[in-house]
Parts: C-alpha cells; sequence; structure tokens
C-alpha cells in the first residue's frame, strides 16, 4: 500500500511540475562539416531576433535580414543559379546540445530571408534523439514545410508527431525551397531554431518529491 502510495505521489509530482517551454540549444556542432558562409552558431545565439523569445511570445518574435552576424547559410558549391543539392552541396548536419532531458514535441525556425521570402530557405529536416549526450542517435524523426511555405522573419512551428526525449539532437536539412516562388535555393539557410518540449525530472528529484508529499499526509495524520 505504502509502495502504491508513493508511485502515485511521484506521478502526481511529475505531471504538476512538468509545463510547455520553449528550448533553446546550449551548444552545436557542424557534425557534417558543410562549408559556410555565414556561421551556424548565430542559428542559437538569438542573434537577429527582435526579443527574447518564449514559450508565450515566440510567434510574435520576429527575426532580422540575413547577414553574417544574425543568420547562417551555405556556401553555393556552383556559383551560377541552380539546385543547391543538385549541384552537390553537401547536406548539412548539426549536434545541438540541450541543457537537461526534455521531452520534446516539436521544431520551431526563423527562416533564412532578406526582408522577403528567399529560396535558400531549409524546409525539410530530419531530426534524431539522443538521451546519453549525443552518443547516439537510436529514434529519428523527419518534418518539413510545403514548398514556398516560407518561415521568412516569423516562426515555423512543425509538430514532431510524437513525443521524443532528449538531452541532444541532430538537424539534418535535407531541402530547402529551390523551384518554388521566391528566387534562390543554390544555397541552405536558417534565421534561428529552437524546440518545444516539457523538461523531464531527474528520478531522484520525482521520488523526493513523491517522499515529501507522503511525509506531509503522514504529518496530517
Amino acid at each position: 500500500m505504502k509502495t502504491k502510495t508513493i508511485l502515485a505521489l511521484a506521478a502526481l509530482t511529475v505531471g504538476s511540475a512538468n509545463a510547455a517551454v520553449l528550448i533553446t540549444p546550449t551548444g552545436l556542432t557542424n557534425t557534417s562539416g558543410v562549408s559556410e558562409f555565414f556561421p551556424a552558431i548565430n542559428i542559437i545565439n538569438n542573434t537577429g531576433l527582435s526579443g527574447a523569445a518564449d514559450i508565450n511570445n515566440y510567434n510574435t518574435i520576429t527575426h532580422g535580414a540575413a547577414g553574417a552576424g544574425t543568420a547562417w547559410t551555405t556556401i553555393d558549391p556552383a556559383p551560377a543559379a541552380g539546385d543547391y543539392y543538385a549541384q552537390g552541396g553537401t547536406a548539412a548536419i548539426f549536434t545541438l546540445n540541450l541543457d537537461q532531458l526534455y521531452a520534446v514535441t516539436d521544431f520551431v525556425f526563423w527562416g533564412y530571408h532578406f526582408n522577403a521570402a528567399n529560396g535558400n530557405e531549409g524546409r525539410e529536416f530530419t531530426l534524431s534523439f539522443s538521451t546519453d549526450g549525443g552518443a547516439t542517435f537510436p529514434t529519428s524523426t523527419s518534418v518539413s514545410n510545403p514548398l514556398s511555405t516560407f518561415a521568412v522573419s516569423g516562426a515555423a512551428t512543425l509538430s514532431l508527431g510524437g513525443t521524443f526525449n532528449a538531452n541532444a539532437l541532430q538537424l539534418e536539412i535535407t531541402d530547402n525551397h529551390f523551384g518554388g516562388t521566391a528566387a534562390g535555393g543554390d544555397r541552405i539557410g536558417l534565421g534561428e531554431v529552437k524546440f518545444i518540449g516539457d523538461a523531464v525530472p531527474e528520478p531522484s528529484t520525482v521520488l523526493l518529491g513523491g517522499l515529501s508529499m507522503l511525509a506531509l499526509l503522514r504529518r496530517r495524520r
């Protein structure tokens, strides 16, 4: 009976403590070695955003025009226009570190633009998830924006179609908007990336919370 009570209280502790948050990666590695024209660190350091984004306001936060200090883009592998991928461009893969374990549900990004839609903006993504700090990525999913559906300066939110525990992720950008309604597509680019999810408490924290609640119940008796 005591065990069931503790487990029930622990479950209650988890349920009451968790709330969705906007997650900003704390570190980034260019895993693929793709050649960068603007540095990739710009997609996690909040440069270019109009304010401090959180879960309540991120849809109102905008991202400024692309530049060397605000956005990321690759080199053009074969200058003369054309499709980055058809011209032999290297697929961009980044490892993103998080500050703790999260149950991740959505991918959020701001686009690559010059105050108007640009075909270089990434639109198809494969996300892989790690719970061991990036040593292995056993689970993955793919998400996308339709061709010519641009984030531009606003935030695009793509549901992952499930919940994935992760303290590190790999982000692979598998297509841009080449051939759509805006010029560009000879590079890949993004403005900023974040995620939505719930913090996953450490097991010891959950147990302590349950024990504290049990002790409180005993005192009330």
